[in-house]
């Protein structure tokens, strides 16, 4: 292999490690929980707390991949890491040039945003070298800090206001789709010697509880409609979720005793992306 070539993985692993389309769902959460502050468009200052979380997300995502580098190479081989486009160090360097890149940022808007930013690095650090390959700990810790950025972009713009809209909705999205990550990966997983969910309980239990999870999901993204909170507008685009979250329902019940594909779970986070177009029409409405 040329040097040249060498550069060009080493470059392209280095952008594909932090997952781009999770960092841009932060950003755009961030963003969301300003809308649903009531903070109008959101100022430059929400904008750059949504950096600074997209890089301590891609800080995260790369960590994980640094820790889980035996785990992958038997769940997920065409990542960079098994590849060998990148070396361990030198993502574990990316890692730690994210985290404070992004906590640097979050300071810089204002002190308490930069304890919150510190906060999540310091639970993402737990949940990538202790909780991930436990049974449902992990699975919780990582729904809460994924649901942390919309407060965190409400503080941002200076108020909560209904925030806990779509933290809510987003925890329990975070939560059904770990908990199905956690099936599609039980082979490596149980090759690295974690005790996740479907190596507890079994596989069939698992499905069911995600299942019951996606349920609970979408009887919660109706409450804001019926509740008056939100209008038509919003309902719109949630019903195009609520489908999306009983379908992945309906499969997990369906196939109970064999692990979803990959493509169960990214499916569902296009779906985050949609519950993100609902909360905004609703609020805009």
């Amino acid at each position: 292999m040329t040097a040249a070539l060498s550069h060009r993985r080493a470059l392209h692993a280095g952008m594909r490690l932090p997952r781009p389309l999770n960092c841009l769902i932060t950003a755009l959460s961030v963003a969301v929980g300003a809308v649903a502050a009531g903070v109008v468009p959101p100022p430059v200052g929400v904008w750059w707390a949504a950096l600074a979380a997209a890089l301590i997300t891609g800080a995260g995502n790369t960590l994980n991949d640094v820790v889980d580098l035996g785990i992958d190479r038997i769940n997920q081989p065409q990542r960079p890491l098994p590849r060998g486009d990148l070396g361990r160090g030198s993502a574990l360097m990316l890692a730690l040039v994210q985290a404070l890149a992004g906590l640097g940022l979050a300071w810089w808007q204002r002190p308490q945003l930069g304890l919150v930013a510190l906060l999540v690095i310091a639970g993402l650090v737990l949940y990538d070298l202790w909780l991930k390959r436990t049974a449902l700990w992990g699975n919780l810790l990582v729904s809460a800090l994924a649901a942390a950025a919309f407060p965190f972009g409400a503080l941002a713009a200076g108020q909560l206001g209904r925030a806990w809209i779509p933290a809510g909705l987003a925890f329990l999205f975070h939560l059904a789709r770990e908990i199905i990550k956690d099936l599609e990966d039980l082979e490596g997983d149980r090759a690295g010697g974690a005790r996740t969910l479907p190596l507890r309980v079994g596989v069939p239990g698992t499905a069911r509880l995600a299942a019951g999870v996606l349920g609970v999901l979408a009887v919660f993204t109706c409450w804001p409609w019926v509740a008056g909170i939100y209008g038509w507008a919003y309902l719109a685009p949630v019903a195009g979720v609520d489908a999306l979250l009983l379908w992945a329902a309906w499969r997990l019940l369906r196939d109970q005793g064999a692990r979803p594909s990959a493509q169960l779970g990214r499916r569902l986070k296009w779906g985050m992306l949609l519950g993100l177009v609902a909360v905004v029409a609703g609020e805009l409405a």
